[in-house]
This record gives structure tokens, sequence and C-alpha cells, in this order.
């Protein structure tokens, strides 16, 4: 049996649906929390790669980005400085 964890984002750009991922992890991860965490940071590279794209194009946010989790281990992780 396979013991990696699936993650996935979607991102909307105005309302609307612009992209969506869901993949198998590469690694095994010891806890659900670093696994939502492994998927918050692919989230967020997509995230960072997106913005750019829509600067680029002269759409770029005026304002930050919102990044959703369900997992309040894995937001605390994410908030944690060390």
């Amino acid at each position: 049996t396979d013991r990696r964890s699936m993650s996935g984002y979607f991102m909307f750009v105005g309302g609307n649906l612009v992209t969506w991922r869901s993949k198998k992890q590469k690694v095994v991860s010891r806890s659900s929390a670093e696994a939502e965490y492994r998927g918050i940071a692919q989230g967020v590279c997509e995230l960072l790669c997106l913005r750019r794209l829509l600067r680029d194009l002269g759409f770029g946010p005026h304002k930050p980005m919102d990044l959703y989790c369900d997992n309040k281990a894995a937001i605390a992780i994410a908030h944690n400085s060390v």
C-alpha cells in the first residue's frame, strides 16, 4: 500500500477558476499537518508564479492574495518563523 498523501489546490482570479491541481506527494509525511504544509508550499509556489504572470501582463494585484487552508496545525507551522 502506498502511504503518500494526495494534495490539491485551486486558484481564482476575479471570481473565475484559472488553475487547479491534484497530485500525489512524492514523499511519505509523518503527519497530516506535514502533508498539508507540503500542499500549502506547492500552492504558494503556483500562487507566486500566477501573480508574476498577471503583473507581467499588466494585471498585477495591488493587494495581498488570499491563501486558505483547513488544517490548523499546518497553519501554525506556516506561521512559525523559526
